[in-house]
């Protein structure tokens, strides 16, 4: 029996803005992060819009702090970051959508570039049944960014896997940016969420929504 499946990115669709940067901001105040290194990582951020570096590389240099930290400290970040910034920030319209599909009966995945270190803990609290993101070693080396073309390709290879048939024609994709695309046009029902420019000009005939912030 085929499937309906029900994609969701993540930043920019499910919270406003870019999560990472929210997370050095606490690793900052903790005092895991010098000044120095945020500037650096500013650095790399500009490298990667100038077509210099991957991405890859620069979510590798913004968290290689995470290698001088311990087991506990690292857990205990990650797990404050999505109890204090990540789920009050959740879009109310994102996470009604999100239980509807639930109900529904969808097969629900939550596709990102960001990484798994903290995506995993709200893959949890969503109750997803698939997390397909950007991996970070103990080092805090970054592989496998988990965007644009890589998004359709993780998520044949995660149905693959599990031998789940899908009713393409029939299932939902949601994400607010050009990278989105691919996974966009892999279903029946994309949805453009506040979506940027790009996006907008890239693919005008599609749905596009408003969704708000919590008050």
């Amino acid at each position: 029996m085929e499937r309906t499946l029900a994609c969701f990115d993540f930043d920019g669709t499910m919270i406003r803005g870019d999560s990472i940067t929210a997370y050095l901001r606490l690793a900052r105040r903790r005092g895991f992060v010098s000044p120095l290194g945020m500037a650096g990582t500013g650095l790399h951020t500009g490298a990667y819009f100038l077509g210099l570096e991957n991405g890859d590389q620069v979510k590798t240099h913004a968290l290689r702090f995470l290698s001088r930290l311990s087991q506990r400290d690292r857990r205990k970040l990650d797990e404050d970051f999505v109890r204090q910034d990540l789920i009050p920030r959740l879009y109310p319209s994102a996470l009604a959508q999100w239980k509807k599909h639930q109900a529904d009966g969808c097969v629900m995945l939550l596709v990102s570039a960001s990484t798994d270190n903290y995506m995993r803990l709200i893959a949890d609290y969503l109750r997803a049944d698939g997390l397909l993101c950007t991996h970070v070693k103990k080092d805090g080396t970054v592989e496998g960014n988990c965007k644009g073309e890589e998004k359709p390709r993780r998520i044949r290879s995660w149905l693959s896997e599990r031998g789940i048939r899908a009713d393409w024609a029939a299932s939902f994709a949601y994400g607010d940016s050009k990278s989105d695309l691919p996974m966009l046009r892999l279903t029946g029902h994309p949805v453009q969420v506040n979506p940027k420019k790009k996006l907008r000009r890239a693919a005008p005939e599609m749905d596009a929504v408003t969704w708000d912030e919590p008050r």
